[in-house]
Parts: structure tokens; sequence; C-alpha cells
């Protein structure tokens, strides 16, 4: 099982964050996928990597709840001193739920992430709060202008089943994260959708610590609880759990350029 967004970091001292890598191997967790949320985060996520390799790698990004603090650190360096750790930029979108940041902030952060995305030909690792549209809207010309169309464009993450990302991210070559949303009795129309999309287009995540999969809410997320969120996925999708792994697996190896890169 691949982890395609967790946040180890999040563990204030190194030994938990190796209690916490350690238990996921322990429980099939064979790669995780660490997304900053800002600069410094950025920076912990590739040491994560480099103390597990081909095990743990990086994503670098500014959300978009942290985009008011973006200073002039410098990504683009960061990227390049670190291109066998880092394979994705995220986590950069869009959040209109919340107003840590002002709207105009967050488009200008977006559109500086996504030109940083273009230029190292690397996919993204999208947030999305009630914000389809505008989020469509600023994706689309980005989308058309980029020469990696070939190539897996990046996830949706924390996929909430909404119809219009499902029918943009489809078209342009997106995966969508499923998480512990898929467990959560509310979340009919989420499963719907899932069905619908179909297990070519999915990659599993945790967004650990949080979005804990039911029966735990209300306790920390882990990646061991990929487990929970296969065996859901499977039943909605009348696979077994082994196709379930299997191909979100491939999915997400196939997004982060692994199988070429560490063949």
């Amino acid at each position: 099982m691949f982890d395609t967004h967790c946040h180890f970091y999040l563990d204030s001292d190194r030994p938990g964050q190796e209690t916490t890598i350690q238990d996921a191997l322990d429980n099939s967790v064979t790669g995780f996928l660490v997304p900053g949320i800002d600069y410094a985060t950025s920076v912990k996520a590739i040491t994560l990597s480099r103390h597990y390799p081909g095990v743990v790698f990086a994503a670098v990004g500014i959300h978009p709840n942290y985009s008011h603090e973006a200073g002039t650190e410098d990504l683009d360096a960061l990227i390049r001193q670190s291109p066998q750790e880092v394979r994705a930029i995220g986590e950069i979108g869009l959040d209109f739920y919340r107003t840590f940041s002002p709207r105009e902030k967050q488009f200008e952060i977006l559109e500086t992430m996504l030109e940083l995305a273009k230029t190292h030909q690397l996919p993204i690792c999208l947030h999305n709060r009630d914000a389809d549209t505008e989020l469509i809207n600023a994706l689309s010309p980005w989308y058309s202008a980029n020469d990696q169309k070939d190539h897996a464009s990046g996830i949706f993450h924390a996929f909430d089943g909404s119809a219009a990302i499902a029918e943009w991210g489809i078209a342009n070559n997106f995966f969508f994260g499923i998480g512990g949303l898929i467990t959560y009795k509310k979340s009919d129309g989420l499963r719907d959708k899932v069905r619908e999309i179909g297990l070519e287009r999915l990659v599993l995540e945790t967004d650990s610590p949080y979005m804990t999969p039911v029966p735990h809410r209300g306790e920390k997320n882990t990646p061991s609880n990929l487990k929970i969120i296969v065996k859901v996925m499977a039943e909605c999708l009348n696979a077994s759990e082994e196709r379930v792994i299997q191909t979100t697996d491939r999915n997400a190896k196939r997004l982060l350029g692994l199988k070429e890169k560490n063949a």
C-alpha cells in the first residue's frame, strides 16, 4: 500500500515520526508521499525522504491556508538541490472554507506553484475546499500550456465526491486521493462517485494525522489505517482488497515516476 498524503513532520519529535513510520511499514505500507505546507515543512519532508530513501518521498509547496505567510523562500532552489527526493509540488490549491489567507493571495501563490510544477515537470498535489469552480478555472490554462500532458498531472487530495472536479480531473489526467472520508456514514455521494470513476484513477491516502477513518474517528490518524480504507474501497468497487492495493500502488508509482527512476 502506498500512502500518497501524510504529514509525518507534524509529530514534534524524531522518535514519534520513526515510530509512526515503522508501525506503518509493519502494517504493509510500502511507500509514502509527504507534502509540505510551507517552506519549513517542505524542508522537513525532504529530510525525512533522505532518512528513508526509496520509501518516503517529498512534495514541496505552500498550502493555501499559509499563502499569506509566504515570503521570499526559494522553493525552486530546494527542488534543484533534491531531485531524487522531491517527486511532486504540493500541498497547493485553494481553500474558501476558511479565511486564513485572502483569496487574492491564494490565487497568487497557486499560480506561482503551478509555474514551479511546469518548470520542473512535476505532478501537483491539490487541496480544495469550497472552491471547485475557481480551482478548475485556475488549473485549465496551466494544463493547456503544460507540455507534460502524456504524464499524470497530479492528485485531487482528499477527494470529496465533487462531480465538477471528477469530470475535469478525468479529462485532464488526474488521480483522486481516497482517504478516511470514504468510511464515513454521510459519504454515500463519494462512494457513488468512486464507483463511477473506477479504480484506474484512484490512489490511497490518509492525510495523517487528520481525517481518521471509522471506527477510529477522534483518534490520531496514521498510515497504518490504510488497510481500513482499502477494505471499504474494495466493498464499494466490488473488487478484492488485493486488486485495490495493486492498482492504487501502480497508480501512485506512475504518478511519482518511481517505476522509471527506481527500477
